[in-house]
């Protein structure tokens, strides 16, 4: 079990090398032989997360690039702030979609999949911050932020996101249900870590498991 960590960090810097991620993808795109079907179904949930969080910066940095090409929002001189704001995001984007380096660590594999998360959650305090519907009196600026969001696709792209995490999730789980019931009492001691927090994270709900992937994902990479 403890040499799981070691195939993912081989498989990531593959994958960022050498993958299409394409949403028609397949979950493995590298040779990598495994000794049990926990090491299979846990590596291919890592390697679907990377490729969700890569497909999610592109596509989220793209809207914030399209929007800043608007031409309301080009020509307006006031909201400075906020195009330094998303462009700011942008640069961190870029950042994050380059190749690992072929000599990085476990510790290294890690902390690359835990800072996509964090710039991805950046996006998501832009989307809460024009959200004018949750704030009490929104400013001009804000109605016109919101409104060049979405005229650029900000809804339809929250809904693919969603969409595209759920099923890497929900198929996530289904293999494991069948991984974990298929374990004889043994092999559930040797394996009890993993048993519990796959217990854990399956009597969570869909929107834990989707809202706070990072903390699932950090408690499964200590478990190895």
């Amino acid at each position: 079990m403890g040499r799981i960590n070691g195939l993912l960090l081989g498989a990531l810097v593959l994958l960022a090398t050498a993958v299409s991620y394409s949403a028609t993808a397949p979950a493995h795109d590298v040779f990598v032989k495994f000794d049990t079907a926990i090491e299979s179904t846990v590596f291919e949930f890592y390697v679907n997360l990377f490729k969700y969080l890569y497909h999610a910066l592109i596509k989220t940095s793209e809207l914030l690039e399209s929007v800043l090409k608007d031409d309301i929002i080009v020509r307006n001189n006031n909201i400075n702030q906020t195009k330094v704001l998303f462009q700011g995001y942008i640069a961190e984007t870029t950042e994050r979609l380059k190749p690992p380096p072929t000599n990085m660590t476990k510790l290294d594999g890690f902390l690359c999949i835990a800072a996509n998360i964090h710039t991805l959650n950046l996006f998501g305090d832009i989307v809460k911050r024009y959200n004018t519907t949750s704030l009490p009196t929104p400013s001009d600026e804000y109605r016109l932020i919101e409104a060049a969001l979405k005229r650029h696709g900000l809804d339809k792209l929250i809904n693919n996101l969603k969409i595209r995490k759920t099923e890497f999730i929900n198929e996530f789980l289904r293999k494991m249900d069948i991984v974990v019931t298929d374990l004889s009492e043994e092999d559930k001691i040797k394996n009890h870590k993993l048993v519990e927090w796959y217990q854990n994270y399956r009597n969570s709900t869909e929107e834990q498991r989707a809202n706070d992937i990072f903390t699932h994902f950090a408690q499964m990479f200590a478990r190895f």
